[in-house]
């Protein structure tokens, strides 16, 4: 093998967009990141109650939704995916259960999140590669063929 395969094998591993993640059983998964009916459907008003509730703040952030066939029906999961503005870290929440677009914010199963700016429709490779570290850690990766990323 030439540096330049195992070069090539290395980049062909990395996402090139949402669709790329998936690539086995991909009858039985799905992400997408949520329509507007979708997003509408979760919209209702979250009292700001104090600055201190927000866990963070994100930017570059949109709602992905994991579309999965489970015992013949389709489940979907909503997660709020972006980056943490004051490190760049990359975060994927737990499931969200509300957005009020309006104050910018998000609540989730487990917390408050506060949006900033607006939704990224084409997210970069690091977090193309961080949904790819989320869905092995949560045990589904192999299963449909996700790309494996330690870090």
């Amino acid at each position: 093998m030439t540096e330049t395969s195992g070069t090539q094998n290395l980049l062909d591993l990395i996402p090139k967009d949402l669709d790329d993640i998936i690539r086995s059983r991909r009858d039985r998964c799905q992400l997408a990141f949520a329509t507007d009916a979708e997003l509408e459907g979760l919209e209702q008003p979250i009292p700001d109650t104090s600055a201190g509730a927000v866990r963070h703040n994100l930017q570059d952030w949109n709602l992905l939704m994991v579309h999965q066939i489970i015992d013949g029906s389709r489940k979907s999961l909503p997660v709020l995916l972006g980056n943490v503005e004051e490190t760049g870290q990359c975060w994927i929440t737990s499931a969200v259960t509300a957005i009020d677009g309006r104050a910018g914010l998000v609540r989730t199963a487990n917390s408050l999140y506060r949006i900033v700016g607006r939704r990224n429709p084409t997210p970069d490779q690091h977090l193309l590669m961080h949904i790819c570290v989320w869905l092995n850690q949560r045990g589904v990766g192999p299963y449909y063929g996700v790309p494996e990323f330690f870090y």
